[in-house]
């Protein structure tokens, strides 16, 4: 009897510690701006690249940036240095550290405050190298903040491919880089499609767009978000291209292709970006422009082929929510058309320079 009431009182004590364990919650860990907004209609978009630690804000022309009140939404529990509240000039990148509830962890995101419009012209000269990381990445300058400001308007899939086969090389090595091989300039974008030796995604394709890259979504036709906010009409989607394809596909036995698009697409609560699994057939689409795949092929010789398409209107364009930043303009290149569902021949190569969009009156 004894050792029956010792067993009881033992199961009661230990039910007791776990219900506490249960309740008193492990404070967590995360240090994560999650969003940015403002009570002003000053902010067009706004993309955060969470483990790069950088906010590009894209403001409505007009908007004073000495004069802006931001709010940042954060991981659950966590602060933020500077106190937002305190911090009203934007006419330079901004750096805020997050730090975790348990006050063990920390990030210091840079946040950089722009006026749209997108630039329409790229010519690939400039790349830089992103903080812990041994690719390059292509940027655009303009004017701003009393110096040539740095526009990264492009995004690639190097994290995701680094992620894959743990390669730490040069970054000759990754599917997305610079090549002095240019039709003009110093530079142009050299996109490769790569083996990963994955079973499931054995191939990564040299991919380049304006948008984001986000390494942290699980599925990798999430992480790409195509578009930045553009407000004019475009008429034309014009540049210099060569490509070699590197045969047969791996799933499909099909020769290979190149991607070259442009879309332009109407943004609400809804629709903030689409991504790998929209960017084909969403009705937010309003005007696409693409190589078509019969011209997505080798091109002759060693020397660069031109395109020159129209962009192809859907639906009609709204002229105040177009001013007013309501749509985004996505310019997508690809070594392999088939890419995002890991299909392409390996070494497939795309070189890419000089491109425009051309915009009606």
């Amino acid at each position: 009897m004894k050792n029956k009431l010792s067993y009881v009182l033992s199961c009661l004590i230990l039910g007791a510690t776990l219900s506490g364990c249960v309740k008193d919650e492990m404070p967590n860990i995360e240090v994560d701006i999650t969003g940015v907004s403002s009570q002003a209609d000053d902010i067009l978009n706004v993309s955060i690249n969470i483990n790069a630690e950088i906010i590009d804000i894209y403001a409505a022309p007009g908007t004073d940036l000495a004069d802006m009140r931001l709010t940042y939404t954060l991981s659950e529990g966590a602060k933020i240095t500077p106190d937002p509240a305190e911090v009203t000039d934007y006419t330079a990148p901004r750096q805020f550290t997050v730090i975790s509830e348990d006050s063990k962890w920390h990030k210091t995101y840079t946040v950089t405050v722009r006026f749209s419009n997108l630039p329409t012209t790229y010519g690939f000269d400039n790349w830089k190298q992103p903080e812990r990381a041994r690719y390059k990445i292509p940027y655009e300058t303009r004017d701003g903040y009393g110096t040539p400001a740095e526009l990264n308007i492009w995004a690639c899939g190097n994290d995701a491919y680094s992620f894959l086969t743990n390669k730490n090389d040069d970054f000759t090595a990754f599917p997305t880089q610079p090549t002095t091989e240019s039709y003009a300039g110093a530079a142009a974008a050299k996109l490769v499609t790569r083996l990963t030796g994955q079973i499931d995604r054995p191939i990564a394709a040299g991919n380049l767009f304006i948008g984001v890259f986000d390494s942290s979504m699980r599925e990798p036709k999430e992480s790409t978000q195509f578009g930045l906010p553009f407000m004019s009409r475009p008429e034309r989607f014009k540049g210099k291209f060569k490509y070699r394809s590197g045969g047969l596909t791996l799933a499909s036995r099909q020769p290979d292709h190149c991607k070259i698009q442009a879309v332009l697409y109407r943004t609400d609560n809804g629709v903030e970006h689409l991504n790998g699994f929209t960017i084909k057939n969403s009705p937010a689409i309003v005007a696409r422009a693409e190589l078509d795949e019969a011209a997505a092929v080798d091109t002759p010789g060693e020397s660069f082929a031109s395109f020159d398409i129209p962009f192809v209107y859907t639906a009609d364009i709204d002229p105040t929510l177009l001013r007013a930043g309501g749509y985004n303009l996505a310019v997508i290149f690809s070594s392999s058309r088939d890419g995002d569902v890991y299909d392409g021949a390996p070494e497939s190569t795309l070189v890419v320079d000089e491109v425009e969009i051309t915009l009606y009156d």
